[in-house]
């Protein structure tokens, strides 16, 4: 079993992926259950703690890690964006434009799950504030300090669909004009396994978006001929344990699935320290808005040598 040393190295907490359910799913070819639902935080996708060693990588950090954390802005954006907590929906953090958006613009929605499944959605301000300047409404799991929860306690698939029901109830027009047609689930490690998961046989979602993680074992990757919608994936270079995995996955993603791998060498945790989420930060800004606003520049810095200029080693099939 890994240390709690190397578990921090590696920016997971010493309970990740470690908190089994009632033992409901065995992997085995044609077997898809109904919902992503699984038997650890995480969802289907995910994994045991007992078999983390296998999979883990290198750790450590790249030199395209933030050497600290960076300053907190409003984002970069053109609506100036903040973190707060919303009564209508407990245990979760909105991130949003300050004020409503002139025009009516359409708002795209995006589900949130932290690393390690945490409930800690503050680690991620940068980066959530950044996007959400840009006119993005998101709803991550857990609170903005991590308080208000039982200690060790992890998000869940359903923590994931809570937000989705959440704004899908009409309960995120209060922070403009939410567009529902343009939905992405999204995360970080164990929660991007918990984004994939929520994903899964739910029409509601529209783009799947993965931060320095991907399927971990062999036995469950016939399960992604049930994700059917455009997949990107976010990596930290051959020290970040989803290195191997989302290469593996990349490949045998359906036929003719938009997709795109891009690596950065920071290592597993990523620029999320950095000001304004950093580098990942960047290219997450441009595909969301290439995707939902058809944003011809932020296409070109994604597939036409921008994230290479910016030191990212980059993969893509089946867009245009």
């Amino acid at each position: 079993m890994l240390n709690s040393t190397l578990l921090s190295l590696l920016g997971i907490a010493p309970s990740f992926f470690g908190n089994a359910l009632a033992q409901t799913f065995t992997p085995a070819p044609g077997n898809f259950p109904a919902k992503g639902d699984g038997d650890f935080a995480g969802g289907i996708f995910s994994i045991s703690l007992a078999e983390l060693p296998k999979y883990a990588g290198a750790g450590g950090t790249g030199p395209e890690a933030p050497k600290g954390n960076g300053a907190k802005t409003s984002g970069s954006g053109p609506y100036p964006a903040q973190m707060l907590t919303d009564s209508s929906l407990p245990g979760h953090t909105i991130f949003a434009p300050k004020t409503l958006p002139a025009g009516n613009l359409s708002l795209p929605f995006i589900a949130w799950g932290n690393g390690g499944c945490g409930l800690n959605a503050g680690i991620y301000e940068r980066l959530l504030v950044e996007i959400a300047s840009y006119g993005y409404i998101i709803a991550a799991d857990g609170t903005p300090t991590g308080s208000g929860f039982q200690s060790g306690q992890q998000s869940k698939v359903q923590d994931m669909r809570d937000s989705l029901n959440w704004a899908f109830a009409g309960k995120a027009t209060k922070y403009g004009n939410v567009d529902l047609t343009k939905v992405t689930t999204a995360g970080h490690s164990c929660g991007g396994l918990e984004a994939m998961s929520t994903a899964y046989r739910d029409e509601r979602v529209k783009r799947i978006m993965l931060f320095n993680i991907a399927i971990f074992q062999d036995d469950r990757r016939y399960l992604l001929k049930e994700i059917k919608v455009p997949i990107v994936y976010l990596i930290g270079g051959p020290k970040d344990m989803g290195y191997n995995t989302s290469a593996k996955d990349y490949a045998l993603l359906n036929a003719g699935l938009p997709k795109l791998r891009a690596n950065l060498d920071t290592g597993h945790d990523g620029t999320f320290a950095a000001t304004n989420g950093g580098k990942q930060g960047k290219a997450a800004v441009a595909y969301l808005e290439w995707q939902w606003r058809g944003n011809a520049t932020a296409q070109a810095y994604l597939l036409d040598g921008g994230l290479e200029k910016d030191n990212w080693i980059e993969e893509h099939a089946n867009w245009v």
